[in-house]
């Protein structure tokens, strides 16, 4: 036996609430439901940050609330002059360019679901991309945001 540990997709509720406590947010649901299922997977390429989970720490310590307190507050560093507001914004994944894809939590729909906005760390700007996550989610798979 190599002593080596499964590799453990999917998370617990107790693993989200401790982020979303964190992070004092509350996750959207087709979120929360993609995470118990698909913690530590990517989607077609984009890099959905994990909630840190005990049952497999080596591959989720590069979690949610991990990002959000060191690489997102590194970029907003870039607009420290500006009166800019981005604490509505909640990066949940990333590509590679510096850019993020964020839930909007000052836009919800009638379940209380934020928008999927892709954020540009070179503009500040934020763009729609799916009204809820499990949009984002078929969108992302049919090849729609290749070329973000």
């Amino acid at each position: 036996m190599s002593g080596k540990r499964p590799r453990v997709f999917g998370t617990t509720e107790a693993a989200i609430l401790k982020a979303e406590a964190s992070l004092d947010r509350t996750f959207p649901q087709s979120f929360r439901i993609w995470l118990l299922q698909n913690n530590g997977r990517s989607i077609e390429g984009v890099t959905v940050f994990p909630v840190m989970d005990e049952r497999d720490p080596r591959m989720t310590w590069d979690s949610i609330d991990r990002r959000f307190r060191e690489g997102w507050a590194n970029w907003l560093a870039n607009f420290c002059d500006e009166e800019r507001d981005f604490t509505h914004l909640l990066p949940f994944a990333n590509y590679g360019t510096g850019d993020y894809y964020c839930f909007d939590y000052s836009r919800l729909d009638s379940q209380g679901e934020p928008p999927v906005v892709r954020w540009s760390h070179e503009t500040g700007l934020a763009e729609d991309r799916a009204i809820t996550f499990s949009e984002f989610v078929a969108r992302t798979q049919a090849g729609d945001f290749d070329n973000d």
